[in-house]
């Protein structure tokens, strides 16, 4: 099986192309994760590190961007044992390739800034998922994540820098709790891609139509960049999104040049 992969569906309004470091769990431990649903039982709180063996062969030939993870979180409690999301790191930058990092993992990213900061053209995005600014939140749906506000202290330091950073906002447990997370990071934060709460009853009582506006509102009102989710785009009326802030390739890293790497 490939190391690196092409998502499909709703993943792959992330990236064209992905890496999962670790696989078989992940100590976040969070309630919603859709991992544990389609792992059929086989998903537990111990995350197994992957063999990288052939990583370098299969960078070479991958010019377009590539994600770090969608299964578990490359910065998990068990990379500060495992080191392997710093040997994949090294590995795409000898090959120069252009990488997004996404992570609940908070303060522990700021182990590799010194990756992020050599990387070949700045081809390199390092971004949080943010929830919520409650640890009350965090503590029910996220318990072995970092807390919303070193996720936030993560990313100014990132921004400070120099590295170019992002942020998932989503699942929206509780818009107003969104929101807020939105505004506390808006200063650090070049590019946000936003979303709802899926697979669960709780989000049927949520009024997204209401959560969409005021998102996009918020974010043009502070000029930053961003892309709606196909799932929340529906609660907008046509052309209300312009076409980059409707289209998922647009917040994604530069392609490797020609001449470098593979």
């Amino acid at each position: 099986m490939s190391l690196i992969y092409e998502p499909k569906g709703k993943a792959r309004e992330y990236s064209p192309y992905a890496l999962n470091i670790y696989t078989n769990g992940c100590d976040h431990a969070c309630t919603y994760c859709y991992c544990k649903n389609i792992r059929r039982g086989n998903w537990s709180y111990q995350p197994t590190p992957r063999n990288l063996t052939e990583l370098g062969k299969e960078a070479k030939m991958i010019s377009k961007q590539i994600l770090l993870s969608f299964v578990g979180d490359p910065y998990c409690k068990a990379e500060q044992e495992y080191k392997v999301t710093r040997e994949a790191l090294k590995i795409l930058m000898k090959e120069s390739c252009s990488v997004a990092i996404l992570s609940k993992g908070g303060n522990r990213c700021l182990d590799d800034l010194d990756l992020f900061v050599g990387w070949p053209q700045n081809r390199i995005k390092v971004g949080a998922t943010l929830t919520s600014v409650s640890d009350e939140i965090k503590n029910k749906y996220e318990p072995g994540a970092a807390s919303p506000a070193e996720r936030i202290d993560a990313l100014k330091s990132l921004h400070e820098a120099g590295v170019m950073t992002w942020v998932s906002m989503e699942p929206v447990i509780c818009p107003e709790q969104s929101l807020l997370a939105m505004q506390e990071s808006l200063p650090f934060v070049d590019a946000y891609k936003v979303g709802k709460w899926n697979h669960t009853a709780e989000a049927n009582k949520i009024d997204w139509k209401e959560f969409a506006f005021e998102a996009v509102e918020l974010l043009r009102e502070a000029r930053k960049r961003f892309y709606v989710k196909d799932d929340l785009r529906h609660f907008l009326p046509d052309g209300y999104l312009t076409k980059h802030e409707a289209d998922m390739n647009s917040l994604n890293l530069p392609e490797r040049p020609s001449n470098e790497g593979g």
